[in-house]
């Protein structure tokens, strides 16, 4: 696949560090063009990375791909702390073996051929399919929780299917790596945040019963769906998030909806980011209080298993973000 764009004449061909974008009128980015991206609206910089990729890409080889984070940022996954200006980073970029001039050019480079079944253009740029994107972050993630968060984005996104998934795992370069294989057990297309990822793993990991994420729950105030949830015992898990719900009226409505489903019987348990990563132990134990309440029960051998996962957590918390 032969790249559209040539280094500029009689200018250095890369740009390691390329300028933000001048201030003024923001103009609203064009959505990326690509295989199922329901993208209501792309991500700062977005059309400022395009431009910066397209001549770094040419310069590099006619192989070279944008790759991990810097391609799921090309289909809208914003995988960058929060107030990261991506073009401000390195851009990840995968070339063949062999390709010399990659170590000085400002780039992560990853050097592997990837086939041209697994990638696709967007806007002329030459990136990662959405599965092969996936894959890659979730391989280089820090823990099985990232992992299954980030496969769960590309999922919710509709960016990618789990049989896509599964097939790109087949001719994955890491396919054997036992992470991304129960990653892609774990992920679920229903999950709306990183924070409700890493719980509904951490209830895994436990040996609790599988939780139901966007769980229905029918009340006189109309139909909720909680973040998790378990319909035979009528108990919810609800994220508190603080970006999500820190003003005022955000609260209150979410006390209003807690007083709703706990009116229609179900039992709530409210767990937030600190909660997670600092306390885990706390919110499991309050999990399996509301469950034990509502009548579930295992055999002793089996009980004996999740209080001994429960204690490990509280010894050495998950390290999910």
């Amino acid at each position: 696949m032969k790249p559209e764009h040539a280094p500029p004449p009689g200018r250095p061909p890369l740009f390691p560090l390329p300028r933000t974008a001048p201030r003024g009128r923001a103009r609203r980015p064009a959505a990326p063009t690509g295989p199922g991206s329901p993208l209501t609206g792309p991500p700062p910089d977005h059309d400022l990375l395009l431009r910066t990729l397209r001549p770094v890409l040419a310069h590099l080889s006619a192989e070279a791909v944008a790759f991990g984070r810097t391609a799921a940022y090309v289909w809208g996954v914003d995988l960058y702390p929060r107030g990261t200006a991506v073009t401000r980073k390195r851009l990840h970029v995968a070339v063949p073996p062999g390709v010399a001039g990659v170590d000085g050019a400002g780039v992560s480079a990853h050097r592997e051929r990837v086939p041209a079944s697994s990638c696709a253009l967007v806007r002329g740029v030459r990136v990662t399919a959405p599965a092969r994107t996936a894959l890659d972050v979730a391989a280089s993630a820090s823990s099985l929780y990232t992992a299954t968060a980030t496969l769960d984005r590309f999922l919710s996104l509709r960016l990618t299917t789990g049989p896509e998934l599964r097939d790109a795992l087949l001719v994955h370069p890491r396919r054997a790596q036992r992470r991304l294989e129960r990653a892609l057990r774990l992920s679920d297309p229903r999950g709306q945040s990183p924070a409700e990822s890493w719980a509904r793993v951490l209830l895994h990991q436990t040996g609790l019963p599988p939780a139901r994420p966007q769980c229905p729950v029918h009340t006189a105030q109309g139909l909720f769906h909680a973040d998790l949830g378990w319909p035979p015992y009528r108990v919810a898990v609800e994220h508190d998030s603080a970006e999500r719900h820190s003003a005022r009226h955000e609260r209150a409505r979410d006390r209003l909806r807690y007083a709703a489903m706990t009116e229609a019987g179900w039992l709530v348990v409210s767990v937030g980011v600190y909660d997670l990563c600092a306390r885990p132990a706390g919110f499991l134990h309050r999990v399996l209080a509301a469950l034990a309440d509502r009548g579930w029960s295992v055999p002793p051998e089996r009980a004996a298993d999740i209080w001994s996962a429960v204690r490990r957590f509280e010894r050495r918390p998950p390290r999910l973000g």
